[in-house]
């Protein structure tokens, strides 16, 4: 799921940097864009999304991976953590 959220947020800032070079230039009155540029700007950005969110969506739902950790050993009784002495007073 990792690299499917990779492979969204790559597509976005492709489509991100397009859609730059696509708005700038209309600030100089340069108005004719190719219509390549045009696609790879809506379809990095809509498609990106897309992917992340989904890889996204997937991860969030998919089942925690087992713990690797070995299980403790129920023939042995626990450790004490405190030493056993007399209660403090005022307790019962």
């Amino acid at each position: 799921m990792d690299m499917l959220v990779r492979i969204g947020t790559s597509l976005f800032a492709v489509g991100l940097v397009a859609t730059a070079i696509i708005i700038i230039p209309f600030f100089f009155g340069v108005t004719e864009r190719p219509t390549w540029l045009n696609v790879l700007a809506a379809g990095g950005l809509t498609i990106g999304l897309g992917v992340a969110l989904v890889a996204i969506v997937a991860a969030v739902l998919s089942p925690a991976p087992a713990d690797e950790t070995e299980p403790p050993d129920e023939t042995e009784p626990p450790e004490e953590t405190a030493a056993a002495g007399p209660a403090p007073a005022g307790t019962s």
